[in-house]
């Protein structure tokens, strides 16, 4: 009929502008709606029925399933427009969707994702049950009647040519249009039950290609031409979805699942092993990536020491400061105290000569009588070095002290005498403010032996300091 091509129907409301297809008994047309300025499909019987004795009851047949097709609302079926009858022929307007068809998207050699495959097929799970609440057959599911809608993840179930009633339990008369590879065997014998199981077998034999980019063998020579299962063809395939597909096109109707609803529960949720899969990999890059966190110790160096080093490098700093602290703390203890200066009597120099050891001279030296018995015990010679004269005016020798001798008293001084010292009972001052010329020798090289030990303990902290920074912006 593509002698209909230009040709208006229904008073110029459609005009049918292509031929995009020919089936066994139908022809397809790519249309226009001139009312509303649209893109639709429109399909009729084949010029050639009209010379079949039972054309009327094709006809009969043909407006129909329009009309039952028409209930079969659903995104993923082609939707219905409008139906009509010009020049004895029966027409149906059904939306155009924009697209490739899946056999041309996997075919050949290109199989789908296997979560890919099964987003579709649940698909066309969801608009098979539809079709079958309607009391519809598809009996013609297959790549080539699925549209991938453009721009989009949606297909669309088309062509429902070969689309038939059924009633569950009774036998009914097929036509002897197949589809090889995903016609069930009941296709093939004119007197068969019908049931959504045939509708199964085609749907399963689709996610066998989609999967494989192989057309499957032909469900009536499979007795002599075994089938390979798709876990076969790729190794990849989970062994649910193999499974759903070796179930689906099984031969025999009674040992497929006895609708589509049933079918698809055999699908796993690949969406979900996925995800999961994702969530391990992330751990395991996260766990890989954890030394990354050194870039950003550069910037917060507190966060340094959580880098892993051997033990002895953390507590060895502060050991050899503890013990650089004690040696000092030890030095200092060590030093013998000197005795508290007995006072002397009245200094026999010229009172013109000034004192030694600065200007004024030390009140100890002329003011503060001796420590009473209870503050202080008496020196002994092993105890207290005798002090070192520095001159002449300190060569007389004081009195020893006594632990009855009372405090001497202060004899008077000239007029121009320094102001009198603090009262007797002020204690005399600390060892740490002894003049330096009362240490001797051996106390010198103690404290310089400390303080050594001390500058060595600081610098080795300071290089294990470094040492720890330096491996933590590695």
């Amino acid at each position: 009929m593509g002698f209909l091509v230009g040709k208006y129907l229904q008073n110029h409301k459609y005009s049918l502008d292509q031929e995009l297809g020919r089936g066994g008994f139908g022809v397809t047309y790519k249309a226009t709606l001139h009312v509303l300025g649209q893109t639709v499909v429109v399909k009729t019987l084949d010029e050639s029925l009209r010379q079949d004795p039972n054309f009327a009851q094709s006809k009969q047949q043909f407006q129909a399933e329009a009309k039952r097709l028409a209930l079969c609302v659903h995104p993923n079926i082609v939707r219905v427009i409008d139906f009509f009858i010009e020049d004895d022929f029966p027409f149906i307007v059904m939306e155009y969707v924009p697209g490739p068809t899946l056999d041309t998207v996997v075919l050949p050699a290109q199989p789908l994702a296997e979560a890919t495959a099964l987003h579709y097929s649940r698909q066309v799970g969801a608009a098979l049950k539809v079709v079958h609440q309607n009391g519809l057959l598809h009996r013609d599911v297959k790549p080539q009647n699925l549209i991938l809608r453009q721009g989009t993840d949606q297909v669309v179930l088309i062509d429902f040519g070969i689309a038939r009633e059924f009633s569950p339990g009774l036998a009914q008369t097929h036509t002897s249009l197949v589809s090889p590879g995903y016609a069930p065997i009941e296709q093939y014998i004119p007197q068969e039950q019908r049931s959504p199981a045939t509708d199964v077998y085609g749907l399963a034999a689709t996610l066998y290609t989609l999967l494989t980019a192989q057309v499957p063998a032909a469900s009536i020579l499979r007795n002599r031409q075994p089938l390979p299962a798709p876990r076969d063809l790729r190794a990849e395939i989970s062994a649910a979805t193999n499974q759903a597909v070796i179930r689906g096109m099984a031969v025999e109707p009674r040992d497929r699942p006895g609708s589509v609803e049933a079918w698809l529960k055999l699908l796993p949720d690949v969406s979900e092993r996925r995800a999961a899969m994702a969530g391990s990999t992330s751990q395991v890059a996260t766990l890989r990536a954890a030394p990354g966190t050194l870039a950003a110790s550069r910037m917060k160096p507190a966060i340094a020491p959580q880098v892993s080093r051997p033990a002895w490098q953390t507590w060895l700093p502060g050991v050899l400061v503890v013990l650089a602290g004690a040696a000092v703390v030890g030095g200092i203890l060590a030093r013998p105290q000197p005795s508290p200066s007995p006072s002397p009597e009245p200094s026999t120099a010229s009172p013109t000569q000034p004192p030694t050891a600065v200007e004024t001279p030390a009140p100890t030296d002329v003011e503060t009588p001796a420590p009473r018995a209870t503050e202080s015990p008496t020196p002994t010679a092993a105890e207290s070095p005798k002090p070192t004269p520095t001159s002449e005016s300190d060569t007389t020798e004081p009195a020893p002290p006594t632990e009855a001798e009372p405090p001497i008293p202060i004899p008077p001084e000239p007029p121009d005498a320094i102001a009198p010292s603090p009262p007797v009972d002020s204690p005399p001052p600390p060892a740490s403010e002894a003049p330096p010329e009362l240490l001797d020798q051996k106390e010198a090289e103690s404290l310089q032996e400390a303080e050594k030990k001390a500058a060595e303990a600081a610098r080795e902290a300071e290089k294990q300091r470094e040492e720890q920074q330096r491996e933590a912006e590695k």
